[in-house]
């Protein structure tokens, strides 16, 4: 299995793996064991995989018996990890990264947001030029992957992971599988071979719930042709089976078995890198105690058309829909906001309904600057222009909270719906949610002026 060695928490606390598989099984002490639970939970972060690695580790590394000290990032509010997946040793494009996640940790509000990056997308890799961005670690390591992030995204890289494709498998054989909820028929005609990688031997798996075993589950997050919907669909897989390891590695069921411990232990202490000590991953521990899905962001860059990307010159590179990267970078740093917002999807529609001109496109450009997903709104003018008190009318039934929620505070109007507002259930739906902007709202901006028309017509762009 994984040899014989030893697990060291401190001095009066050793337990040996091969002890862990013998049988009968003593009773491993209880600080210990509490200790692999601890390490355990710090999966819900960053992973079961890196969890074990640590534990794996324990001998090499001193836990602070003081405190756990601050992580890197955390007196700003903000940790980051970059998470990079790549091939085992000797298969094709071993140091590619075909996983490219950045995962942040909000230390204030206790909140964690994935962000799936598409290994498709061209970046600028310093001292080796532009390219996609799997090959950053490819060509330069994992200092260059670090630089290429960071430049590529706007915001710091505190802490790296990496791991291979056994990683993976291992891992979800050691949690005995792991459940997903499989979107819709997978076959992928391309896939390779298991025992060789230049031919295709081809992947189905039907849609609905599935158990997984280490094996299917790597193919199921690395199959990208056919139904598999290309790199966007597989980095949505690679988050769902991601949390349904954090999910099976927390369960009672693996926290109350050492020997299940011990075996994710010898799984990921040979397939993971990464800086994290001990210590820093006690404290994301602490600072992520109590998380559940509720508080976790998962959001991958896509072809959508209100998406942050678009296809270049009809090939399967992926360049930035506005030209450059600062829209993606405004997202990603103001990702615990408006990373459930562009999460709903919804058709906000803002309206003009004064006579001052460019109210609409005043509050767009104010939601842009904050961040606010692009794509996501149409600006207009509304059939009467006499609006005296700005309005946000849900019209998604209560589908679209988080955006209404966002538009509430941010222009502290209390939203109303169809209903409440007398609207007949045959009224033509504009949008998700609608926001009419009163004459309130124009006092507020500066540098507007009005057009002195009375005009119900809808107006033209120029009045928006």
């Amino acid at each position: 299995m994984w040899g014989i060695g030893k697990l060291s928490v401190n001095d009066d606390i050793i337990i040996y793996q091969d002890e862990l598989e013998s049988s009968p099984r003593p009773k491993p002490p209880r600080r210990y064991v509490k200790w692999l639970k601890r390490l355990a939970i710090v999966a819900v972060v960053i992973g079961a995989a890196v969890a074990a690695y640590l534990v794996f580790n324990l001998s090499k590394v001193s836990v602070n018996p003081f405190g756990f000290g601050k992580l890197k990032g955390e007196s700003d509010g903000r940790v980051n990890i970059m998470m990079l997946g790549v091939g085992d040793p000797g298969h094709a494009g071993e140091k590619l990264s075909d996983t490219n996640i950045i995962l942040s940790v909000d230390t204030r509000n206790h909140t964690v947001a994935m962000i799936g990056i598409p290994r498709d997308l061209r970046v600028d890799i310093p001292d080796y030029g532009e390219s996609k961005i799997n090959n950053a670690y490819a060509q330069g390591g994992l200092k260059v992957a670090k630089q290429t992030y960071e430049d590529s995204f706007g915001v710091p890289i505190h802490y790296y992971v990496k791991a291979n494709f056994t990683g993976l498998k291992d891992v979800v054989d050691a949690v005995g599988g792991v459940e997903v909820d499989n979107k819709q028929n997978l076959y992928d005609p391309e896939y390779p071979c298991d025992k060789n990688q230049y031919r295709s031997c081809g992947f189905r798996l039907a849609a609905g719930r599935q158990k997984l075993d280490g094996n299917t589950a790597l193919k199921y997050v690395r199959c990208r042709k056919g139904t598999c919907g290309n790199d966007f669909g597989r980095a949505e897989r690679q988050q769902q089976v991601m949390q349904a390891i954090r999910d099976k590695a927390t369960s009672a069921g693996t926290l109350a078995n050492p020997v299940a411990l011990g075996k994710l232990v010898g799984a990921a202490g040979k397939n993971i890198e990464t800086d994290l000590s001990i210590n820093n991953l006690m404290r994301l521990r602490e600072l992520t105690d109590g998380l559940d899905q509720s508080r976790i962001t998962n959001v991958v860059f896509n072809l959508d058309p209100d998406g942050f990307l678009i296809s270049s010159n009809n090939s399967s590179d992926l360049v930035p829909a506005s030209g450059d990267f600062d829209d993606i970078q405004l997202f990603v740093k103001s990702i615990f906001t408006m990373g459930p917002i562009w999460a709903e999807h919804s058709r906000v529609v803002i309206e003009n309904g004064t006579t001052t001109t460019g109210l609409a496109g005043k509050l767009q450009d104010q939601l842009k600057t904050k961040g606010y997903p692009l794509g996501l709104e149409t600006i207009t003018n509304a059939l009467k222009r006499d609006y005296t008190t700005t309005q946000i009318i849900d019209y998604s039934g209560g589908k679209k909270p988080k955006t209404v929620d966002y538009l509430k505070h941010q222009l502290k109007v209390e939203p109303t719906t169809p209903e409440a507002l007398g609207l007949p259930a045959s009224a033509i739906k504009p949008g998700d949610v609608v926001v009419i902007l009163g004459s309130d709202y124009a006092a507020t901006v500066s540098g507007s002026s009005s057009t002195g028309s009375s005009s119900t017509g809808s107006g033209s762009s120029s009045t928006r």
